[in-house]
């Protein structure tokens, strides 16, 4: 089991991050919190479409996108930081991985301890959304 606990609050800033993003049609298709043992933290995992030349574009479209958003609503200071933030292709093996062990398109909470998926070991991870 994870070293480092997962609270509330971390875990409510991420759905609120997420949110805000959909409501930004930003295209999340997948969203967890992932525990590194190595490291002894967890980062925010968001899968997008695209290729890898994307990818960088994707995280800057939604720090611009996230700035603009908050200025229009400072009565939300909520949200997950981006620092905390890993961007990630739907082709990447984690995510191909547990997009065949769980599908939720809709924001839940599934919990997945001590598993090997697509090869990668996930000590722990807390999976709010992976679409097909």
């Amino acid at each position: 089991m994870a070293a480092a606990q997962l609270v509330g609050s971390e875990i409510e800033a991420g759905l609120a991050l997420v949110g805000v993003l959909d409501s930004l049609d930003f295209g999340v298709r997948a969203a967890l919190w992932l525990y590194n043992g190595e490291t002894e933290n967890w980062r925010f995992v968001i899968g997008v479409d695209g290729d890898r030349e994307e990818l960088s574009r994707q995280y800057y479209k939604a720090a611009f996108a996230l700035a603009e958003w908050r200025k229009a609503h400072p009565e939300h200071p909520d949200l997950l930081d981006l620092a905390r933030v890993k961007f990630v292709l739907m082709s990447d093996p984690l995510i191909t991985g547990l997009s065949s062990l769980v599908q939720s398109p809709t924001l839940g909470s599934k919990r997945l301890t001590g598993n090997v998926v697509n090869g990668v070991y996930v000590e722990d991870a807390l999976v709010h959304r992976i679409a097909a």
